[in-house]
């Protein structure tokens, strides 16, 4: 299962970069393949949303799943979570305790999330994944 990871691009953040790491040897360690849109789209030196937007979308096509770890300024991958709901991709929702979650995202949402810590969140995303 190709699994598609939606975060706010986490540049000189360090819980965010965890993150990245964390859920993405869980998803290999459950045997899937993560797709993490900010590291593919910066290796291919994509700059500009017209550039990387098609690039997105086409690999998007071919997920099973989208995980997006929220943030108020995750705004990119909003745009993602659209085209994952529009093509009915499964979305889980992860939000750190107490983070207001607008209303539009938990509607767009099939599993919701709540993690206390990033070591907290990589539990809970494998134990979702081994069901």
């Amino acid at each position: 299962m190709k699994i598609f990871l939606s975060l706010k691009v986490p540049r000189e953040d360090a819980e965010r970069e965890a993150i990245i790491t964390q859920l993405g040897d869980a998803i290999r360690i459950t045997g899937h393949t993560p797709f993490v849109a900010t590291e593919e789209i910066a290796r291919a030196g994509m700059t500009t949303p017209k550039d990387f937007m098609p690039f997105v979308r086409d690999e998007l096509a071919d997920c099973d799943l989208m995980i997006v770890i929220y943030h108020p300024e995750l705004r990119g991958g909003l745009i993602e979570v659209g085209m994952a709901y529009e093509r009915k991709i499964p979305i889980w929702l992860c939000a750190k305790e107490n983070e207001k979650i607008s209303s539009s995202m938990l509607g767009c949402t099939n599993e919701v999330v709540i993690y206390e810590n990033t070591d907290a969140l990589r539990e809970k995303i494998l134990r979702l994944l081994s069901k």
